[in-house]
């Protein structure tokens, strides 16, 4: 496919100059590589040095040439792991043809970009040039590497979107310097019996997982035994450690985005090392994670470009054999700038990625990778009618067919829902939503027939709910923040054990139960400082089934047990007060009035059509989140009905935009309005000049024969006189046509004959 693509872009002829050709100072450049080539080969022995390949139109380019740093406007490109991650979803992989060998073309990266195609040599150079634009120290590697690196095979590695983040070890006690002496701690004893049976164990552990590995052998080419063990060409991205803060030298995977640390990389061995400036050659026989990285060190790396750090280090090593001459001339400035050959621009274009391009994210819109138990699927905004744009399966087993967890990610959807967690074998669902939504709804968490959560903003809410959770049946609970009348909880518990006439005595009405007898409520208040202690309700317990009202009452200064009073209702719509146990040690303490006794009936009533209400709201908002999932359902189901009449050929009559009216699922950005309003006003404008083109291109025939007669309506003689003009007119030009050809005919004869007789 690669061959192809350049071929084709070969045979456009539209391509640049620099791509058919060099310039003088790219030959000369070629001309010092290749001479560095045939000395190398002169004093280390044969070894095969990728150092000049062919681009699309067979001329052959060094290869830092090729490189283009480019600073693209994305703000997702300017970190090294989001632009590694993007460029393996928008770049489609195509492992190289034959592995063991060195690809017989390089593309420029710009044509990488427009194709959306590419090996790891294409991948590599692309994200090098995209990071060294971005400030970084960024190196292309090519050497070796396993096969489930160079076939991108996941299906043996962890999912990336599911690894969770590992805390920083707890900083260890500082020791006190006052201390002097300390006791030596004794050795734990240790049993060597218990640490065999240990072993054993992770021995049997790690079999069973190897074991587990193997069975999965399906998508997994890597169980099968592989030729070319430890030959297979790969190439990546090194990152060094000072640019951009950078902590310490990186590899970075450019087809599935992984950052691997110095010493914990797979790859085996690494032959060569470039980036737009120079190529350095890898002189080191040992494995990828033991290489030295002291570049114009010749014990490591044979360097093909002269830079001036290398001659200040070359005459830091010499100046021992130098005379004062010698070293002076070699001080002088411009001593040695006439002998070094720096590195001509980039043969290469800009590279650019258009905005619809960047915003599909993935290659022609969609992409499927299989890692270990997990399966992930990614999409282009606006692709699906769901506004679905990621979906992550986890599964028990490692064929993937037992699904354990599905995670779903949303964008521009007008309900405003983000993400949907769902546990299919636990019957549980996590929804979150951005703000935005009419009752601020930030999260929904539901266990069918146990529990069900909405968690709101409760910025955006006047009554600054926080969270309602209702344990179908049982319980209904809620809390608050930031109210005046500083409630932060209350909660109703039905009784479900109540019968006869006990269940119609203040009842609920519960949406999967009908109407639920109530056995308590309960209010919780946070410390009013300007209210006394025998004033401030801390918590305030409405007990229908025992027919009373108990008040707790904060806890005093540091004091950790609080003080209660029961209220009993009479017969009489009253209420009398139990004396409590603490009253004779707290002989200061001030009882509540009448009046504030009677309040707390008052409290009650409104705490019932307070909780009344909330149920009501509740369920509207779950109904709003049925109809929304339903009319979703919907839309699917008319995608594709669509999506199968298109492929049998039969198109039906409804337009997207309409549908789009019908069923609103989907929100469309700012940004985007404004580019489809500006390509249809563009797109109105090179209407109207093509119009105005053919208006003024446009020749009438009957013009010369209306000469006489402009400005004035023709009679009908005077219409008989011009189509007469005209016929004649035609009828002269068909005879001379005649005339031409008979010449031409009897030329052609009078040549035939002369031919003969000769």
């Amino acid at each position: 496919q690669k061959i192809i693509r350049c071929r084709r872009f070969a045979a456009e002829g539209n391509c640049p100059l620099r791509y058919k050709s060099n310039t003088p100072k790219e030959e000369l450049l070629v001309a010092h590589v290749r001479e560095f080539e045939q000395q190398f080969i002169t004093v280390y022995g044969p070894r095969h040095l990728f150092l000049t390949p062919p681009n699309e139109v067979q001329v052959p380019k060094f290869l830092p040439s090729t490189m283009r740093p480019t600073h693209l406007p994305y703000t997702e490109l300017y970190d090294y792991k989001t632009a590694a991650l993007f460029l393996s979803s928008f770049l489609n992989y195509e492992p190289l043809k034959i592995p063991d060998k060195y690809p017989t073309v390089i593309p420029s990266p710009a044509n990488v970009l427009k194709w959306q195609a590419g090996d790891c040599f294409d991948f590599s150079i692309v994200l090098c040039s995209l990071l060294i634009g971005v400030g970084y120290d960024a190196y292309c590697v090519s050497g070796f590497a396993p096969r489930f690196i160079t076939t991108r095979n996941e299906a043996r590695s962890k999912c990336p979107f599911l690894e969770k983040k590992a805390r920083p070890p707890p900083a260890a006690d500082d020791e006190d310097p006052d201390v002097k002496f300390t006791i030596p701690k004794k050795p734990p004893l240790e049993s060597k019996h218990e640490r065999q049976q240990e072993e054993k164990e992770t021995e049997e552990v790690r079999q069973r997982e190897e074991q587990a590995m193997r069975s999965d052998s399906d998508d997994d080419p890597s169980s099968d035994e592989d030729e070319c063990m430890n030959k297979r060409i790969h190439c990546w991205v090194l990152l060094r450690k000072g640019q951009r803060e950078v902590p310490e030298d990186i590899w970075i995977e450019p087809t599935t985005g992984r950052v691997y640390d110095m010493k914990s990389c797979p790859y085996i061995g690494i032959d060569l090392l470039w980036n737009h400036k120079n190529l350095w050659v890898n002189m080191q026989q040992v494995p990828a994670k033991d290489v030295k990285l002291e570049l114009f060190n010749s014990r490591y790396f044979e360097y093909v470009m002269v830079e001036p750090e290398s001659l200040a280090d070359h005459h830091e090593g010499e100046g021992e054999g130098m005379t004062e001459a010698d070293a002076a001339a070699a001080a002088a400035p411009g001593a040695e700038a006439q002998y070094v050959l720096d590195m001509p621009p980039s043969w290469s274009e800009r590279l650019d990625i258009s905005r619809e391009a960047y915003h599909a994210r993935c290659y022609q819109g969609a992409k499927t990778t299989l890692y270990y138990k997990c399966k992930v699927e990614q999409f282009a905004p606006y692709d699906q009618v769901d506004g679905l744009v990621q979906r992550v399966f986890s599964y028990k087993d490692v064929r993937r067919q037992i699904p354990v967890e599905v995670k779903e990610t949303f964008k521009h959807r007008r309900d405003h829902l983000v993400e949907r967690t769902r546990w299919p074998m636990e019957n549980k669902v996590l929804e979150r939503f951005d703000p935005g939504r009419d009752k601020a709804l930030k999260e929904y968490r539901c266990t069918e027939s146990i529990e069900r959560t909405l968690v709101w903003y409760s910025s955006s809410r006047s009554d600054g709910l926080v969270q309602t959770t209702q344990r179908i049946g049982e319980k209904f609970m809620e809390w608050f923040s930031d109210r005046d009348d500083r409630l932060t909880y209350h909660s109703v518990t039905f009784d479900q054990e109540a019968t006869g006439p006990a269940r119609k005595k203040v009842p609920l009405s519960i949406e999967t139960a009908g109407e639920t007898p109530i056995r308590k409520m309960t209010q919780k208040f946070r410390r009013d400082p300007s209210l006394p202690i025998e004033q401030d309700f801390a918590k305030i317990v409405y007990l229908f089934r025992d027919n009373c009202i108990r008040v707790d009452f904060h806890c005093e200064g540091s004091k950790i047990t609080h003080r209660s009073l029961t209220f009993v209702k009479n017969d009489n719509n009253g209420m009398e007060m139990q004396t409590p146990l603490w009253l004779d040690s707290y002989p200061d303490w001030v009882m509540p009035s009448a009046q504030q006794v009677q309040q707390l009936l008052v409290r009650e009533k409104n705490c019932h059509t307070t909780f009344k209400e909330h149920l009501a709201q509740e369920q509207d908002e779950l109904g709003n989140r049925r109809k929304e999932e339903h009319s979703i359902t919907a839309w699917r189901s008319i995608d594709r009905k669509e999506g199968e009449e298109k492929v049998t050929g039969h198109v039906g009559s409804g337009s997207q935009p309409a549908r789009e009216k019908e069923i609103p699922v989907l929100e469309r950005s700012v940004y985007d309005l404004a580019r489809e309003r500006a390509n249809e006003e563009g797109g109105r404008e090179g209407i109207e000049e093509e119009q105005e083109e053919e208006a003024a291109n446009q020749v009438d025939i009957l013009a010369p024969y209306l000469v006489d007669f402009q400005g004035k309506p023709l009679d009908t003689m005077q219409a008989e006189f011009v189509a007469k003009k005209c016929k004649n007119e035609f009828r002269k030009r068909l005879l001379d046509r005649a005339q031409i050809i008979q010449k031409r005919l009897e030329k052609e004869q009078d040549e035939l004959k002369k031919c003969k007789n000769e």
